[in-house]
């Protein structure tokens, strides 16, 4: 699932670091994860270790095809929890995926943000356009510090003076 990430100049360094942390990584190639209890699988964009799935919805096929919530955990711990509609075993649609820090509420393709969404993590919020889990489009960052609106691609906002990125490292954003 898509572990969204957001860094900004003007946003505290901490915030940076577990923002990171919490919307993407450089993770293994996706794969299927599988419920042991219903053999439900569903697409994982992007897998860790120790990590299992929990599916409540329908499975056609072996795959989850449907509205249905799916629970990501971390050895045994809820950290991710997804709600909308599965294609396939991949989430598509209009749909929700909600972590400890936030949440993205919008559109849903391969199981990773895509077109037009929300996220919202500490008090800091990306209102816009989204490809591959990242702002690429138009789009606005809005914090205590204000409201930056701008181009985004890959993650990063394009033709400002201020560096701000979302769903990569800030210094990706430096060229």
């Amino acid at each position: 699932m898509p572990r969204i990430r957001i860094a900004k100049s003007f946003i505290a360094p901490a915030l940076i670091l577990v923002c990171a942390n919490a919307l993407a990584q450089t993770a293994m190639p996706g794969n299927y994860s599988v419920d042991e209890k219903s053999g439900c699988k569903v697409w994982n964009p992007n897998p860790k270790a120790a990590e299992t799935i929990v599916w409540a919805g329908p499975c056609v096929s072996g795959l989850a095809h449907g509205q249905g919530r799916l629970q990501w955990l971390e050895n045994g711990q809820i950290y991710e929890t997804d709600e909308g509609i599965w294609s396939m075993g991949r989430q598509d649609g209009k749909g929700s995926q909600v972590w400890a820090l936030g949440r993205y509420d919008g559109e849903i393709s391969n199981s990773e943000p895509n077109g037009r969404g929300v996220l919202i993590l500490k008090g800091v919020r990306y209102d816009g356009d989204f490809r591959n889990g990242k702002p690429n489009g138009s789009g606005a960052v809005t914090s205590q510090r204000g409201v930056v609106k701008g181009t985004w691609k890959d993650g990063c906002l394009i033709g400002a003076k201020q560096k701000i990125a979302v769903g990569v490292p800030l210094s990706k954003c430096l060229d």
